[in-house]
């Protein structure tokens, strides 16, 4: 079982901000008291802690144009640096002031720890800090980073590594969406998706908590549409929701003896009065309304923090850093506390005690009562001139609390510190945790899961399929007899045999589902074929639609001068900008050719590029420019020049990535009228010193307004 003194993810070990621990500091100072170390680098995400390692997910340090999002792990009696990793990245609209937003999730049970870049690239690594394996969800689910940066936290329950993400996919989820994911924990395989909501407002990093409902083992997060969502742990099936804000949401839920207590801080469903504290019974299946809430009380505006509960009191903290008290039987608030004007970070519970910082710099250790709160120590980190903003949550284990911060607001990119408060030795190997494994039980066969649920393939490859079985509140009931599976294929080309393998077809490419059917029961599996290169397509006839396409419902076939082409639509959706991801995420050292045009539309025109190895080149429509990016929010890492391109006719552009012996990569790209000569010099070109090594190719449009593909070529390097 887990070691109560872990502090394995985002919200501890019972995912509700609170630990059991007693005999914590109740003062200290940065400058010595009760410290046990700091490290002159801090994050803006919570660390995790298993056993002697502390983990936090942070940035590189020094030149701003190199930066990268790298995880370190740390020797908690020593604080010193055992090792770290870097990840480098791409094709995100997140700045580099805004990396390392996740905060990383341990297995209990291995140690294996999981990492969630803001290029939504999730990746787990041993104790040791070897790569185990990688998913890149921007190339396999179109998963799209907002500039916010709201980057989810993985949680690991059982078998299972849960965290949800924005995506715009192929097939049935193309739509647009905020989608739930689960991941064996050990391959990195997927398990389910889930995709319960129909709108989408914002980006959250709202965590799940698991909880037993009225014996379902339920998911409950709150989604980017202002509404809680409840689905089964096993299989992802929605059960119920309850829409309370007009915004996302921001922050976690509290599950605790058959309530859930929920917060926002936005403006409600049903008045224009902004905040929420509420507790609902979390039963019903559907869309619940207020009739589930059994209290609630509004004006109290706690959009980032995430709650924490005593025996007998809630407490929260509002954007304007006023720590609020409210009653757990009636709602009603007991009392408040102005700690600073801003906050972020939640607050930590643990020895009757409240660990909780600011985003002005201040740390604070309360004790809550009854009648009010009493500050046990103060501190500001930093100077009053540059205090340095504390975003994470505090993480508590072994007698010590753990405090990062980020570097003054006046110095933009400044690592902040880490503080070990509490001292003397600490910490053990780690614990061992559960398997994750499931036992038989449960009712009647209700759910049929195929795993993976999702396979990228070669032609005349193959891949083996399992069934798990279900019942209707996601209990395992069983693996299922093959025997008793009859297989097919929906809109796939191949075949499935008896024992579940699937056949790609020998050459080309493809995309579906093979199903699964027990007892007249049915479940299924995502599955793509990516045809080898060279690519050559022009567009026409059967060419005009490619399946295998990762976010394939943004591009629709269309006519230029009676021939083919493929067409970027205008679009005001939150999926203006598209990335076309169309090839295999592990592809190296290849060139993308493709013809691109633009039209003018109420005065705006839209951008067009390529996507080669993970690297974006960029003709930009308003501007009139040409944009080289290996991470296009990360402005001093963008190569540009000048670039004039009209309207209405056609350019060529080519792109050519090299990874180079010297462990650099060679970017290089040109654009010409496609009417004329191909030109011998470069028009743009980088050396990459921190470079992406492997991606996919894909196309990029920008739907301010209509833009334009034709004749697109996709070979290895020459």
């Amino acid at each position: 079982m887990l070691d109560a003194s872990d502090w394995t993810e985002v919200r501890g070990p019972n995912r509700d901000g609170t630990s059991a621990e007693t005999n914590l500091p109740s003062r200290w100072s940065p400058t010595g008291e009760n410290l046990a170390w700091t490290l002159p680098f801090g994050s803006r995400s919570t660390p995790v802690i298993r056993g002697n390692r502390l983990y936090m997910l942070t940035t590189t340090e020094g030149d701003v144009a190199a930066t990268q999002e790298r995880l370190v792990a740390v020797d908690v009696n020593s604080g010193k640096v055992v090792w770290d990793h870097k990840f480098s990245i791409y094709l995100s609209d997140v700045p580099q002031h805004r990396a390392g937003w996740a905060s990383p999730a341990i297995d209990p049970e291995t140690g294996t720890v999981y990492v969630f870049t803001v290029g939504a690239e999730l990746t787990a690594l041993s104790p040791e800090g070897k790569v185990l394996w990688t998913r890149s969800l921007p190339e396999e689910y179109g998963a799209i980073s907002t500039h916010g940066g709201r980057t989810t936290s993985p949680i690991v329950e059982g078998d299972k590594l849960i965290l949800n993400a924005l995506c715009m996919g192929w097939g049935d989820l193309g739509r647009p969406g905020n989608r739930y994911f689960a991941f064996d924990k050990r391959t990195g395989q997927t398990i389910w998706v889930s995709s319960p909501q129909t709108r989408h407002y914002d980006t959250n990093y709202s965590t799940p908590v698991v909880a037993n409902v009225n014996g379902e083992r339920l998911l409950i997060v709150g989604g980017t549409d202002g509404a809680f969502y409840a689905m089964q742990v096993n299989t992802g099936k929605p059960v119920w929701s309850i829409e309370v804000s007009k915004r996302a949401i921001l922050n976690s839920a509290v599950y605790r003896n058959g309530v859930v207590y929920i917060t926002h801080g936005e403006e409600n469903i049903d008045t224009t009065e902004m905040g929420m504290v509420a507790a609902m019974t979390p039963n019903g299946t559907g869309a619940l309304t207020g009739s589930a809430l059994k209290w609630v009380k509004r004006g109290f505006l706690p959009t980032f923090a995430s709650p924490v509960l005593d025996n007998d009191r809630l407490y929260t903290v509002d954007n304007g850093a006023i720590l609020g008290a409210f009653d757990l039987a009636t709602g009603n608030q007991v009392w408040t506390k102005t700690l600073g004007t801003l906050q972020k970070g939640s607050p930590v519970l643990a020895d009757g005690k409240l660990y909780v910082g600011t985003e002005n710099g201040k740390f604070y250790i309360l004790r809550p009562s009854a009648t009010g709160v009493e500050v046990l120590d103060e501190d500001l980190l930093g100077t009053p001139a540059d205090p340095e903003p504390i975003v994470a949550s505090p993480a508590i284990s072994n007698g010590r609390i753990y405090v990062t911060t980020m570097g003054p607001p006046t110095r933009d990119g400044a690592p902040g510190h880490t503080y070990a408060i509490g001292t003397g030795t600490t910490g053990t190997t780690g614990t061992t945790g559960t398997t994750g494994t499931q036992s038989a039980g449960g009712g009647a066969v209700a759910q049929v899961q195929v795993f993976p649920y999702e396979a990228l393939l070669d032609p005349g490859k193959t891949q083996k399929f399992t069934v798990k079985l279900y019942d209707a509140k996601g209990e395992f009931v069983r693996n299922a007899d093959p025997a008793s599976v009859q297989w097919s294929v929906d809109q796939l080309q191949g075949t499935v045999a008896a024992d579940g393998t699937y056949a790609a077809p020998a050459a080309g490419g493809a995309a579906g589902y093979v199903k699964a059917t027990v007892g007249g029961v049915s479940g299924q599996a995502r599955v793509r074929v990516i045809p080898p290169l060279p690519w050559s397509y022009d567009f026409e006839g059967a060419k005009a639609s490619m399946p295998w396409w990762t976010s394939n419902l943004k591009l629709v076939p269309d006519a230029i001068d009676n021939g083919g082409v493929m067409k970027r639509p205008r679009d005001e959706t939150v999926g203006r900008r598209a990335r076309l991801i169309m090839g295999r995420p592990d592809w190296s050292n290849y060139t993308v050719e493709v013809d691109v045009r633009g039209i003018e539309s109420r005065r705006q025109r839209g951008d067009v590029g390529v996507i080669n190895q993970r690297y974006a080149m960029v003709l930009f429509g308003n501007a009139q420019k040409l944009e080289l990016h290996p991470w296009q929010a990360a402005d001093e890492m963008t190569v540009r020049v000048p670039f004039k391109w009209e309207v209405n006719a056609w350019y060529r552009m080519k792109m050519r990535v090299e990874n180079r012996k010297d462990g650099t990569t060679l970017v290089q790209g040109k654009v010409w009228p496609a009417a004329s000569p191909e030109p011998a010099a470069w028009t743009i070109e980088k050396i990459d010193k921190i470079p992406h090594l492997v991606g996919a190719p894909g196309l990029y449009g920008d739907g301010i307004s209509d833009v334009f593909f034709d004749n697109l070529k996709v070979y290895r390097n020459q």
